[in-house]
């Protein structure tokens, strides 16, 4: 099952302090200890203790047998705690308020997908059968899997099973979802399909305690990123500081082990991933960083970023990030945003002579081709990360920008 009964740990220890950063505190970890008899191979945790805010995604990261799955079967009630203490909003966790996803799917194969779904919510008692299967369907068809509804999970792909598998997690309307390594058991042309799901999820705000080693997604994904050690919590970073201002040198060492993939190409279809895309980029991108834009698409970007553009603009604002942008007429949009922050917003229009063959712009090493079609088409997004490329497409701009004219 997804979710879990509870029952009072071992121990309560002494409350720790609040992180006054985060003060809408949703999940908070007390001093969780958990050992294992030395011949079981098994990794122990201790004493960890941590916070998750509402809407907060933190990865954790670090070699196997570290202590990450431990972890969250402790939080999730599915391992007994040797002591501390596990409270949900400043209270014992309630059955559906914590739900797990497996790596290996932990799906019923007797039963369809539609019934792995509507199961745990009809059986809680909180809502009829009839309202379970509408609200499964809403979410098979969001995640592109209402075709399986009927289907049983043998006949399904490794991904559509772990897709249909976070479904049911979702099913309960969770207050934090845990997942565990759940790429692990899949083909990697399959994992994109689960990570851009997750990506979603995080960009709507659900609560999330991932334990990853895909450490490029939970540098896109992840607000705070913790890298467990031997059952011990050895750092607590942002993404951008874990990767690119890492100075513990095991860390270091355990970062060259992982496939960090220096020139990679990836592909965002649809409003959802354009969405989820444009915020992790920003989350990611260093402050004070400007985004070079050749080609802007006018009020059609705001259109596709619908009502996460105000999330988009608020975090640009916070991160101090300017936009660079070669236009051949300003929009609405994008005249209100220059006005109301001249400091961020530098426009130049570019001579009606220059045709630019592609809507892009360039951030550091990463090249992102933005596809739009016409207005109601789904939008798209081409994500390169190349530094030979992204210098080449840089030196375009600056020879654009040098031939077009300030928008004052």
């Amino acid at each position: 099952m997804c979710s879990v009964r509870w029952a009072p740990s071992a121990c309560c220890m002494q409350m720790v302090p609040i992180n006054i950063y985060f003060m809408n505190t949703i999940l908070s970890l007390q001093n969780i200890l958990k050992q294992y008899p030395a011949t079981t191979g098994f990794a122990g945790i201790a004493n960890i203790s941590l916070e998750l805010t509402k809407g907060e995604v933190v990865c954790l990261v670090g070699p196997s047998g570290a202590g990450k799955s431990t972890l969250l079967r402790c939080v999730a009630g599915l391992e007994s705690m040797d002591s501390g203490q596990v409270l949900l909003e400043g209270a014992m966790p309630k059955d559906g308020d914590i739900t797990f996803v497996f790596q290996d799917y932990n799906l019923w194969s007797h039963k369809t997908v539609l019934e792995n779904i509507v199961l745990a919510p009809v059986l809680s008692g909180k809502v009829s059968r009839s309202e379970a299967v509408a609200h499964a369907s809403f979410l098979l068809e969001r995640f592109s899997l209402l075709d399986k509804k009927d289907a049983y999970p043998d006949f399904l792909s490794g991904g559509q099973k772990q897709r249909a598998a976070i479904i049911r997690a979702l099913a309960i309307k969770p207050k934090v979802l845990l997942l565990d390594e759940i790429t692990s058991a899949l083909d990697p042309e399959l994992v994109n399909s689960v990570l851009n799901v997750i990506k979603v999820l995080a960009k709507e705000g659900q609560s999330m305690l991932i334990a990853t080693h895909q450490l490029k997604f939970a540098t896109e994904v992840a607000d705070r990123i913790i890298f467990l050690e031997s059952g011990k919590q050895a750092q607590v970073s942002s993404p951008q500081d874990f990767l690119y201002g890492q100075t513990n040198p095991r860390i270091v060492e355990f970062i060259k082990t992982l496939n960090l993939h220096t020139q990679e190409i990836s592909v965002y279809e649809g409003y959802d991933q354009f969405q989820a895309f444009q915020l992790g980029l920003l989350k990611r991108q260093r402050a004070g960083e400007a985004q070079c834009v050749v080609g802007s698409s006018g009020d059609r970007w705001f259109e596709c970023m619908g009502k996460y553009y105000k999330d988009y603009e608020k975090l640009r604002i916070e991160k101090s990030i300017p936009w660079r942008m070669l236009m051949y007429s300003e929009s609405a949009r994008d005249k209100d945003i220059r006005l109301r922050h001249p400091l961020l917003n530098e426009y130049r229009l570019m001579p009606a002579t220059l045709e630019n063959p592609a809507n892009y712009y360039v951030v550091g090493d990463v090249v992102v081709i933005q596809i739009f079609g016409e207005p109601g088409d789904e939008p798209a997004v081409i994500e390169i990360k190349n530094a030979h490329l992204a210098k080449s497409y840089q030196n375009y701009f600056n020879l654009l920008w040098e031939q077009s004219t300030a928008i004052i």
